[in-house]
C-alpha cells in the first residue's frame, strides 16, 4: 500500500507538470551559464527579480547549465548568478509582451576570501533552514588548525563539546538544536548518532554503531575543505540520509578548477603545545575537458594538560594526516568525476579529573593511582598522596603514561564516483556510487587500580565497510521542480573488544573478559519531491513524500572470535537477530515572498531512524531481546521563520536577518548507557523527548571595512520519558544532559587596504558563549538538574595578504617576487577563560571506586597561538 500512495503523489505531481505547461505564457528568459572558456557550470542559482513587483524566482541549473524561465511578465528585471566559489553577476534586463530572449551568463573564480557568508534561511529549492559556512568564517572561528567540529560553531544553534579544545585531531561531539553527533565519551546522549556526515555529498557515518558513528577525527585536514553546508532537521527528501533526524552536515573539499591553467596553493601552521601543520592543493586546470585536484596535509601536536606535580608530565602526542583526489571531465551534456579521499588520526586521549577532590569510605583517588578498599590489592593512602582533583592537583592536570594512557586511531577511506547528465531536454541526472570503510583502535593500558585488576589493558578495534548508490532524476515546467529517486546500502559492521591484565596471565587473545559480534545492513530510501510555484511565485510550495526502509541483522561471534578464553568470560549473551522496518516519511515547506525584503518559510517533516547496534543485541547482557517490541526512531519536525534582507535605515549599510522557531519530537529512542571497565552496557533505556527553539542569525555590513555577524539559540529540550533498563523510575520532564539552555556567537570582520604597500589586512574578532548544561548521571543511568556552569571564549584571527614580496625583497628573482602571501595569526581563548566544556556524574567505574556521586569534567584549552605562512603559485 505504501508503494501504492508514492506512485499515487507521483503521478499527481506530474499531472500539476502537465497542467502548468499547457498553460504557459507571458515571456521566456533562457540562457547558458558558463566560464570564460565556455564549460556549462551546474548547481548555479539563477534568480530573475521583477524590479516592478519585487517577486523573484529562483532556480538551479543542471549539469549542461542551461535554465528556463517560463510565463514572465513584461517589464525590468534583474537577473543574477551565485555559485560557491566564483564571483556573482547581476545583469538588468527588459522583457517584452510575450517574446522569448536569451541571456548568456559567464562566471569568474572568485578567490576565497571574497566567500565571506553564513546565512540561514528557508531554501529556495526545498523551504528548509540552512547555513553555509565560507572558509573565512571556518578560519575565524577555529583558527588555522581548528578541527571539523570547531568549525561549524559558526553556524546558528550548534555547540561543540570535547576534551581537545579546538584540535582537529581530538574527538568532539557536534549539537544542532539539541540534537546529537560525533563522540566526547559523556553519557547521557539521547540521539548521539542522529546527523548526518558527509565529505563532498558522500556518506561518512557508520550504519548502526552507537559508539562511534562518526568520529570527527576522520577529517583530520581542514584546509582541503572550501566549505561547509548545513541542513537543520531532516531535510527535504532530496537532500536527506538515514540518520538526517537533527541535521545533515556536508563538508565540500577543494573542487577541480574549471579555468585554464595550472595553480597551487600551500602553507605551514606552527603554533602552542608543539602544533604544526603542513598542507598543499594543487589542481590542474581545465585540459580538453578534463581537470583535477590534489590535496594533503599533516598535522601534529601535543596536549595542553599539564601532568600533576612531581609526576613526569606526558604530552600525549597526536597526529593526523589527509589526501584528497578528484578527477574531473566535462562533456557536451553533463560532467563526470571520480574522487578519493584517505584519512588517518592518531590521538592520546587525556584521562578525565574529579571536579573536587575524592578521599572517603576508605578509597582515595590519587595522581599516582586508587589507594584504600576498592584498589587491586587493598592498599593503604600514603600520607603524602596529593589527591587528583581540579583544585589540588591542577586545573588542567592529567595523569603521567604509566599510570594511564589511552591511544586511539580512526580511518576512513572513501571511493566515489558522480555523473550529471541531461538526459533530455527537461530531463536530468544526478548520480553517484560509492565505498567507505572505516577502522578505529581503542589501546588502553591503565596502572590506576592495582596490579590485579582484570581490567589493566583493553584492545577495541571495530571496523567497518559500506557500499552505495544514488539516484536522483529532475525536470522542470514552468510552475515546477520535480525531482525523484533515491539510494540503496549495504554495510558490514564487525566490533571486537578484550580486557585484560598480563599481571593474571590473560591477553588480548585470552582475555578476562571479551565480546564480538557482526552486523549486517541494507538501507533503502525511495522519495519524490516537488517545488511548486503559485500566485507569480510570490509562493512556493514543497510537497515531498519518502519510502525508507531498513533491514538488520545480528550475529554474536564472541565465542567463536576468542576460542582460548573461557566462554564464562563473555557477557555478551544475546542471540543472534533480524528485524526490518517499512515507514512512509512525508514532508511538506512553504515559502511566501511578502515584499522584495521579506520572505515567511516554514516546513514539516517525518523521518525514521534504525535503531542502533545495542538494539538489537550488541553489547548486551540479556540472552533474548524482544524485537518485536522494537521500532525505529521516528522523529517528527516543525519549524516557521522569516527572513529579512533590507536594514531600517540607510546607515546601517547592508543587513539580513533570520529568525526560526522549530519544534522536533523524537519517539522511540534506544540509549545505551556505557560505563567504564567493562565490554557490555550496564543498562538499555527507553525514551522520547521534545526539542524547542527559537533561533537567530544577522549580518550587518555598515560599509564595505565592516562587517558584523551574530547568531544565538534559546532553547527548551526535555524527555518526555525516560526510562532506565530494570528500573521503573520515569524521569519525564527532565532536561536533556549536555544541551545547552542557550548558545550565542558575536563575530567582527574587516578589510583594509593598504594600496601602496600591495597589502590586506583582514582582522576578525569573535566572541562565543555557552549558556548552562544539565548533567547526566551514571549513578541513576539517568538525567539530572544538577548544571555545569556557562562560559564565554574570544578568538582572534588576523590575515594579511600580499601581492608579492618585489616590492619588499628587490633581490628575488622576478617570477618569486610576484608569488601571492597569506600570514595569519590566531588567538584562540583570547583571555584564558577556564572552563569545563565536559562534565557528567560517575557511578564510581571510571577510577575504580565502589561508590559514585561525584563529578568529571574535561577542561577546555586554555590560550593558544598560531601562525601560518600560505602561497599561491599559478
Amino acid at each position: 500500500m505504501r508503494v501504492l500512495r508514492v506512485i499515487a503523489v507521483l503521478l499527481s505531481l506530474m499531472g500539476y507538470h502537465l497542467l502548468a505547461a499547457q498553460t504557459t505564457q507571458g515571456s521566456q528568459l533562457q540562457g547558458r551559464v558558463t566560464t570564460p572558456s565556455g564549460v556549462a557550470l551546474s548547481g548555479v542559482r539563477v534568480t530573475v527579480l521583477n524590479q516592478g513587483s519585487g517577486v523573484s524566482v529562483s532556480l538551479v541549473t543542471g549539469p549542461d547549465g542551461t535554465y528556463t524561465f517560463s510565463n514572465l511578465a513584461p517589464g525590468g528585471y534583474l537577473v543574477s548568478a551565485e555559485k560557491a566559489e566564483f564571483t556573482a553577476t547581476t545583469h538588468a534586463i527588459t522583457l517584452q509582451g510575450s517574446r522569448s530572449l536569451s541571456l548568456p551568463i559567464k562566471m569568474t573564480l572568485a578567490s576565497v576570501s571574497e566567500s565571506v557568508t553564513v546565512t540561514a534561511g528557508g531554501a529556495a529549492e526545498t523551504s528548509v533552514t540552512e547555513a553555509t559556512i565560507s572558509k573565512q568564517e571556518i578560519e575565524g572561528v577555529a583558527g588555522p588548525f581548528g578541527s571539523a567540529a570547531q568549525a561549524l560553531t559558526a553556524a546558528p544553534g550548534v555547540f561543540v563539546y570535547g576534551y581537545g579544545g579546538v584540535a582537529a585531531t581530538a574527538r568532539s561531539e557536534v549539537v544542532i538544536r539539541g540534537v546529537k553527533g560525533g563522540w566526547s565519551s559523556v553519557n547521557g546522549d539521547v540521539q548521539r548518532n542522529a546527523i548526518s556526515f558527509l565529505f563532498d555529498g558522500i556518506p561518512m557515518n557508520n550504519m548502526i554503531a552507537n559508539n562511534g558513528q562518526w568520529q570527527t577525527t576522520q577529517i583530520p585536514i581542514m584546509d582541503m575543505i572550501s566549505n561547509i553546508a548545513v541542513d537543520y532537521g531532516p531535510g527535504a527528501p532530496s537532500n536527506r540520509w538515514f540518520d538526517s533526524v537533527g541535521g545533515t552536515v556536508n563538508y565540500v573539499p577543494v573542487q577541480p578548477s574549471t579555468e585554464h591553467g595550472f595553480t597551487m596553493t600551500g602553507g605551514a601552521d606552527y603554533g602552542s603545545y608543539n602544533t604544526h601543520l603542513e598542507h598543499f592543493v594543487a589542481n590542474t586546470g581545465m585540459y580538453k575537458g578534463w581537470s583535477g585536484v590534489l590535496a594533503a596535509g599533516y598535522a601534529a601536536n601535543d596536549t595542553f594538560r599539564t601532568g600533576t606535580i612531581g609526576n613526569p608530565t606526558f604530552t600525549a602526542p597526536s597526529s593526523g594526516y589527509s589526501t584528497f583526489a578528484k578527477m574531473l571531465r566535462v562533456f557536451d551534456r553533463g560532467d563526470f568525476s571520480v574522487g578519493y579521499y584517505h584519512g588517518r588520526n592518531t590521538e592520546y586521549r587525556p584521562n578525565f579529573v574529579p571536579l573536587t577532590p575524592i578521599s572517603e569510605n576508605g578509597d582515595a583517588v590519587t595522581t599516582t593511582g586508587l589507594y584504600g578498599v576498592d584498589a587491586a590489592p587493598s592498599t593503604p593512602i600514603p600520607p603524602d598522596a596529593q589527591l587528583y582533583s581540579q583544585p589540588t592537583s591542577g586545573f588542567y592536570s592529567s595523569l603521567a603514561k604509566d599510570v594511564w594512557f589511552k591511544q586511539i586511531k580512526t580511518q576512513s577511506d572513501i571511493v566515489y564516483a558522480k555523473l550529471q547528465v541531461a538526459l533530455a531536454q527537461n530531463l536530468n541526472l544526478d548520480a553517484s556510487s560509492w565505498y567507505r570503510h572505516g577502522y578505529r583502535l581503542h589501546n588502553r593500558v591503565v596502572n590506576y587500580y592495582g596490579p590485579l585488576a582484570n581490567t589493566h589493558s583493553e584492545w577495541y578495534d571495530p571496523s567497518s565497510n559500506e557500499f552505495g548508490d544514488r539516484a536522483v532524476f529532475s525536470t522542470r515546467a514552468p510552475h515546477n521542480d520535480i525531482s525523484f529517486g533515491g539510494y540503496l546500502m549495504h554495510g558490514m559492521y564487525h566490533s571486537k573488544v578484550a580486557l585484560f591484565n598480563p599481571n593474571l596471565g590473560t591477553s588480548k587473545d585470552s582475555p578476562s573478559f571479551f565480546n564480538a559480534f557482526k552486523m549486517h545492513n541494507d538501507y533503502g530510501f525511495l522519495f519524490v519531491q516537488d517545488r511548486i510555484d503559485m500566485w507569480h511565485q510570490k509562493i512556493s510550495i514543497t510537497p515531498g513524500l519518502a519510502e525508507q526502509m531498513f533491514r538488520t541483522s545480528f550475529f554474536n561471534t564472541g565465542l567463536s572470535e576468542f576460542p582460548n578464553s573461557p566462554p564464562a568470560n563473555d557477557p555478551e549473551l544475546a542471540a543472534d537477530a533480524s528485524k526490518n522496518f517499512s515507514k512512509l516519511s512525508p514532508s511538506v515547506g512553504a515559502q511566501y515572498h511578502a515584499i522584495d525584503w521579506l520572505t515567511l518559510h516554514g516546513n514539516f517533516a517525518i523521518t525514521y531512524q534504525n535503531p542502533t547496534d545495542g538494539a538489537f543485541g550488541a553489547n548486551r547482557s540479556a540472552k533474548s531481546v524482544d524485537l518485536n517490541a522494537l521500532k525505529a526512531v521516528k522523529s517528527a519536525n516543525s519549524e516557521a521563520g522569516l527572513l529579512v534582507t533590507k536594514c531600517p535605515a540607510p546607515i546601517f549599510g547592508t543587513c539580513s536577518l533570520d529568525a526560526t522557531f522549530y519544534h522536533e519530537k523524537l519517539t522511540n529512542e534506544t540509549v545505551i548507557v556505557q560505563f567504564s571497565n567493562t565490554s557490555v552496557p550496564a543498562t538499555f533505556s527507553l525514551a522520547s523527548a521534545a526539542y524547542n527553539g527559537v533561533s537567530i542569525n544577522f549580518d550587518e555590513a555598515p560599509n564595505r571595512f565592516v562587517q558584523v555577524h551574530g547568531n544565538a539559540i534559546v532553547q527548551h529540550d526535555y524527555f518526555l520519558s525516560y526510562v532506565p533498563g530494570g528500573s521503573t523510575t520515569n524521569f519525564a520532564s527532565y532536561p536533556i544532559s549536555n544541551t545547552p539552555k542557550y548558545t550565542t556567537n558575536l563575530g567582527l570582520t574587516s578589510l583594509l587596504k593598504a594600496d601602496d604597500k600591495g597589502i590586506v589586512f583582514t582582522p576578525g574578532l569573535w566572541w562565543q558563549y555557552v549558556g548552562t548544561r544539565y548533567l547526566f548521571s551514571n549513578v541513576t543511568s539517568g538525567p539530572t538538574k544538577q548544571t555545569s556552569p556557562g562560559y564565554g571564549v574570544v578568538n582572534l584571527n588576523m590575515d594579511a595578504s600580499l601581492d608579492g614580496t618585489g616590492r619588499y625583497f628587490s633581490s628575488l628573482p622576478s617570477w618569486m617576487s610576484k608569488i601571492p602571501l597569506k600570514l595569519s595569526l590566531g588567538v584562540e581563548n583570547l583571555f584564558n577563560k577556564e572552563y569545563n566544556p565536559t562534565a557528567y556524574i560517575t557511578s564510581g567505574g571510571y577510577f575504580g571506586t565502589s561508590f559514585g556521586g561525584y563529578t568529571l569534567v574535561d577542561p577546555g584549552a586554555p590560550r593558544e597561538y598560531i601562525g601560518s605562512l600560505n602561497i599561491n603559485l599559478k
